[in-house]
C-alpha cells in the first residue's frame, strides 16, 4: 500500500498525475527559510505532494486569494479533562480554530480510574480527524499527601510508552523524587529515555543548583515559567519552554520577552487547562497566536511555535511544516495577524470552512465503570465543616489572579464564643475543604481562603486538581454542605448553593467526576449557569471554579489544601 501511495504522491509532485485536492494562490509560509512566497499547493490522499506554479488542476481547486498557507496547529501541553469535554467534543470545538493535533496528558482522569483512565482516553480518541497524542502520566498521586482514586507504577508507565501514540513521559512533579534519586521515579524516566521519548518537566519558579540537579535526568520541558528570566534560565541550560495561555494561568506576556532575547527555536504553546467556553468564543492556538502577534511577537516565528517546534520536539515526524511530504494538516488564515481560520484540512479533507465544522464525528460512550465514581462515607452536615484554631493568626490560602500559584497569608479569624472558627465575608475570607471521594474514608480537610470574594452561599467541585476529590469554598456551613451532596449525587460536577443551603446551578461531570459526554456548546452554556450563579454570590474570579481546582494542588507553590489538610510547597 505505501509503494502505491508513494507512486501516487510522486506522479503529481512531477505534474503528470492531478492532485486530489489543490489550493490555488494561497500564500504558502515557509518556516524553514521563514519565507512566504505565493503558489499552488498540491495534495494527494493525506500528503503534500507539491508547492509552485504551472501544474494541472486538480480533482478538486480551492481559489484562496492570496489567503496565507500555514501547518495545522498543536497543542504542546493540555490536559483535555480540563476543557470538561469527551475527545470528540473537543476536536468538535477545536477543529475550526485550526488545531489539528495535541498532546495530551491524562494524569486527571488517571488520578481518578488509573490506567483505565488512560485507556479510555486513547480508546475514545481514536479514528478521529483530530491527532491525539499522550504522554505517559508520571506522578499519580502526585504526592503523598493526598488520596487519589488511582495510581500509576513504573510498570504500567513501561507498557503504556509502548503504544504507538504515547509520545513521552508527563510532567515530572516530583521534584524530590528526581534529585533524590527515587527508585520509582528513576525507573519511570529511564523507561522514556530508553524509548528516545522526552521527559516533561514541572518546574515553578525553580532555577539555580535545584534547576540543575533536576535536569541531570534529561528532563526537557517546562511548561510552568510565570517571568522571562525564569525562562531564560531554563533555555539556557537546553530546556524548551512551553508558554502556557489556558484559561487560569496567562503567562504569554510575561514570556514573550525571552522568545524576543533566546530565539522561537526553544518555545512551544501549549493550552494547559482551558474551558469549553473559551475554545467556542476566543479560540485554542490560534487566539494565542493573535494575542502574541499583537503583542509584537515576529508572525512567522509565533506559527512556528505553534506548528513546527511542538512537532520536532516530540517526535511527530512529518507534522509541523507546508513541504513535500509532509502530512497535509493545514490552515488557511486570511492574514498572519489575525488568524482567522478560513479553511482547516486534515490528511488532505476540508474538516472546517469560515469557523464551521464540515465533517462528521463520532463519539465514543463511556463505560459504566467510569460513571458515579463520587463516593462518600455519607451525605454531609452543616456540623462536618465547623473546626477549632488556637488563638492568634492561622494561615489562610490567598488566591492570585490569573495564576495557579497562591500566598501563604496569616491573619486573625473571627471566632465565635465557643471558639469555632467562622467566615468573615466583610473581610473576604470564608471556609475551604476537601472532602475525600475516592475510598468512602470521610476524611474532611478544612481551612480559610481568601480572595474568591463570596459573600454568602458555597461553590464546589469534583474537579479538584490533581487528585480530584472535592473542593468546596463557602460562607455557611450548610451550604458548602448542600453544594457537596449535590455534586455525590451528580456523579461530580460544578455546584453553587444559595445562602439558604439551596442548590440554584449545577452543571454534571458524570465522566470520573471531570468530563459530561455534551457537546461543547451545551457544556458552555452549563458551565455559563453555574459560573453566573457563582458570581452573583459575590465570586471574583471570571472562571470561579478553575480557580477553585488548582486551591488543592500542593505541587505548585505556596500554600494549598488536600484532604489530608494544608499544605505549604
Amino acid at each position: 500500500m505505501f509503494a502505491e501511495e508513494l507512486k501516487a504522491v510522486s506522479e503529481v509532485a512531477r505534474g503528470v498525475r492531478p492532485a486530489s485536492l489543490m489550493l490555488r494562490g494561497g500564500k504558502v509560509v515557509n518556516l524553514f527559510t521563514r519565507e512566504i512566497n505565493e503558489a499552488d499547493l498540491l495534495i494527494k490522499g493525506g500528503t503534500i505532494a507539491a508547492i509552485g506554479s504551472g501544474y494541472p488542476a486538480g480533482e478538486e481547486v480551492i481559489d484562496l486569494a492570496g489567503s496565507c498557507i500555514i501547518p495545522g496547529f498543536i497543542d504542546a501541553h493540555i490536559h483535555l479533562e480540563s476543557t470538561l469535554l469527551l475527545p470528540a467534543q473537543f476536536a468538535a470545538a477545536v477543529l475550526p480554530h485550526g488545531t489539528t493535533s495535541v498532546i495530551a496528558d491524562p494524569h486527571e482522569i488517571a488520578n481518578v480510574l488509573g490506567e483505565a483512565g488512560i485507556t479510555f482516553m486513547l480508546k475514545a480518541s481514536e479514528n478521529l480527524p483530530l491527532d491525539f497524542y499522550f504522554t505517559v502520566p508520571s506522578c499519580v498521586p502526585a504526592t503523598e499527601m493526598e488520596t487519589t482514586g488511582g495510581e500509576i507504577t513504573p510498570g504500567q508507565v513501561e507498557r503504556l510508552l509502548d503504544h504507538p501514540r504515547m509520545v513521552g513521559l508527563a510532567e515530572m512533579m516530583n521534584f524530590s523524587g528526581v534529585i533524590h534519586g527515587d527508585k520509582a521515579v528513576a525507573a519511570k524516566i529511564a523507561a522514556a529515555r530508553r524509548r528516545g521519548k522526552p521527559v516533561d518537566g514541572h518546574l515553578p519558579g525553580m532555577g539555580g543548583p535545584d534547576l540543575q540537579a533536576y535536569l541531570t535526568a534529561g528532563i526537557s520541558t517546562d511548561h510552568e515559567c510565570v517571568s522571562a528570566a525564569e525562562a531564560l534560565e531554563k533555555v539556557s541550560h537546553g530546556m524548551r519552554v512551553i508558554i502556557r495561555e489556558g484559561s487560569a494561568a496567562r503567562n504569554l506576556s510575561a514570556l514573550l520577552p525571552a522568545v524576543e532575547a533566546a530565539g522561537s527555536r526553544w518555545f512551544m504553546f501549549g493550552s494547559d487547562d482551558k474551558e469549553a467556553g473559551e475554545l467556542l468564543s476566543a479560540g485554542h492556538i490560534d487566539e494565542i497566536l493573535r494575542r502574541a502577534v499583537g503583542q509584537g511577537c515576529d508572525p512567522v516565528a509565533a506559527v512556528q511555535m505553534a506548528t513546527l517546534n511542538p512537532a520536532l520536539h516530540y517526535g511527530l515526524t512529518g507534522y509541523g511544516a507546508v513541504a513535500p511530504g509532509y502530512r497535509a494538516n493545514l490552515v488557511v488564515v486570511d492574514d498572519l495577524q489575525n488568524f482567522n481560520a478560513r479553511l482547516v484540512i486534515k490528511d488532505g479533507r476540508v474538516v472546517a470552512r469560515e469557523g464551521a465544522l464540515a465533517t462528521e464525528i463520532a463519539s465514543y460512550p463511556p463505560e459504566e465503570d467510569h460513571l458515579q465514581t463520587v463516593r462518600l462515607l455519607r451525605p454531609l452536615q452543616a456540623e462536618d465543616f465547623i473546626f477549632k484554631a488556637g488563638p492568634g493568626v492561622v494561615p489562610v490560602i490567598g488566591i492570585i489572579p490569573e495564576q495557579i500559584i497562591t500566598e501563604k497569608l496569616l491573619l486573625e479569624p473571627r471566632r465565635d464564643e465557643n471558639g469555632a472558627v467562622q467566615a468573615d465575608p466583610q473581610r473576604d475570607i470564608i471556609k475551604i475543604a476537601v472532602v475525600e471521594r475516592h475510598r468512602r474514608s470521610g476524611r474532611i480537610a478544612k481551612g480559610l481562603l481568601r480572595g474568591l470574594g463570596i459573600q454568602q452561599g458555597a461553590i464546589a467541585s469534583s474537579v479538584a486538581h490533581d487528585s480530584h476529590n472535592i473542593i468546596v469554598a463557602g460562607v455557611e456551613e450548610a451550604a458548602m454542605a448542600a453544594a457537596v451532596n449535590a455534586l455525590a449525587r451528580a456523579g461530580g460536577g460544578f455546584a453553587v448553593a444559595d445562602g439558604r443551603a439551596e442548590v440554584s446551578a449545577l452543571l454534571p461531570l458524570p465522566v470520573a467526576g471531570l468530563i459530561s459526554p455534551e457537546p461543547a456548546a451545551k457544556v458552555a452554556a452549563a458551565l455559563a449557569r453555574v459560573t453566573a450563579a457563582a458570581q452573583a454570590l459575590g465570586a471574583a474570579p471570571p472562571q470561579p471554579f478553575l480557580t477553585l481546582s488548582f486551591l488543592a494542588l500542593p505541587v505548585v507553590p505556596h500554600l494549598k489544601i488536600t484532604d489530608r489538610g494544608l499544605f505549604e510547597g
